[in-house]
């Protein structure tokens, strides 16, 4: 694509300089979320008296909704960013504070609030924002060594596991620690400190097991074998073959309430084959990876740590997801970005991707581009 000097439309500007990789692999797994919601939710409606493509309708709009999200971040500075951070950040502690003691009780954990009749999940949402705000301080700690700022960047992340703990939400804990590990590590703390924090994560999973019973649960029954949601969604996976059993000729949605979120991948498996979940893992791939690799080459700290961290949230999330539609893990109630039915989960995963087009928007070659380069800024 060139662009002439009289072509300087937002919209021309906007389509060379981001990065059209990530942009691209996440516009088609949007597509692609709307096309299984539609074949995996239809059982579900019937059970609970919905009128018919009631969950692909409201997913479409999430998906509708999303996109633009996406693109409007997409156009910020790193300032902005930072700034809109620091907002969102603020007020989801808020809003998972009110969570504890108003949220909905779904399945005996608080984790959503009703907004204008839409429940709403904090947890989510504050992923994102969490990241960009530990990127932020671990770049300032490391530029000045001022220890009040990594006590900041412990505090945060204490105070967040806390409040998703007393949910309970084992699986968000685990993901939003794990990514804090991460950037710790991309940061360069000492070696003695990155051991101890490894060994936090299996003392908070014993804590969970012997305190939590749905923790319990699942443990024994991963352990036992004795998961009907997850051996279920196993021997379907199995039995998919390359070209699975054709759209809506599935069975696992009419076995499984959860099908079309926490068990999406296994239901893709079954109705349309292994194949089409390689490339999905394909796609999942390339937005894990451009972002990396675009991180080798900067030298800012913050973009490092953002672009790197961020990328690596839908890595885990995805990797859990799968992982545990394939039983290698316990089952968590993880969602598959951008394929899972969900509005939290599906804008939460955007909100990344408005953050990476973003971060990865400056990284493009102007040097085939019969622009001035002063005109982007």
């Amino acid at each position: 694509m060139m662009l002439s000097r009289s072509d300087r439309s937002g919209l021309s500007i906007w389509l060379w300089t981001i990065d059209k990789w990530i942009f691209f692999s996440f516009f088609t797994l949007l597509l692609l979320g709307i096309i299984f919601i539609l074949t995996s939710s239809s059982t579900l409606e019937l059970k609970l008296n919905k009128e018919s493509y009631y969950f692909s309708i409201k997913h479409t709009i999430f998906v509708i909704l999303s996109f633009f999200i996406a693109v409007i971040l997409s156009k910020l500075n790193f300032h902005k960013i930072k700034f809109l951070s620091l907002v969102g950040f603020g007020l989801l502690i808020a809003a998972l504070l009110y969570c504890l003691q108003y949220g909905s009780d779904i399945k005996g954990a608080k984790r959503w609030i009703d907004v204008f009749g839409q429940s709403l999940q904090p947890s989510e949402f504050i992923k994102p924002f969490f990241i960009i705000i530990n990127a932020w301080l671990l770049t300032i700690w490391k530029s000045t060594q001022k220890n009040k700022f990594l006590f900041l960047s412990i505090l945060s992340i204490l105070s967040i596991d806390i409040m998703l703990l007393l949910q309970p939400d084992l699986g968000m804990t685990i993901l939003i620690t794990t990514i804090w590990i991460f950037q710790l590590l991309i940061t360069g703390i000492p070696i003695l400190f990155f051991i101890s924090l490894i060994f936090v994560i299996p003392i908070v999973i014993l804590l969970a097991y012997n305190f939590y019973s749905h923790v319990y649960v699942r443990i024994n029954d991963f352990i036992f074998g004795t998961n009907f949601q997850a051996n279920q969604a196993l021997k379907l996976f199995n039995d998919a073959g390359y070209f699975g059993k054709g759209i809506g000729e599935g069975s696992l949605k009419n076995n499984l309430p959860d099908a079309h979120t926490d068990f999406i991948f296994s239901v893709i498996a079954e109705e349309f084959g292994i194949i089409v979940c390689l490339i999905i893992i394909l796609i999942y791939t390339i937005i894990i990876l451009r972002p990396l690799i675009i991180a080798f080459s900067c030298k800012d700290i913050f973009q490092i740590l953002s672009l790197s961290s961020l990328s690596a949230l839908i890595g885990v999330q995805s990797l859990i997801h799968i992982s545990s539609n394939l039983s290698i893990i316990p089952t968590k109630g993880m969602t598959l970005p951008f394929l899972s039915y969900g509005g939290s989960s599906t804008i939460s995963a955007a909100i990344v991707i408005g953050f990476l087009l973003s971060l990865t928007r400056k990284q493009i070659d102007f040097s085939e581009v019969n622009l001035d380069i002063e005109d982007y800024k």
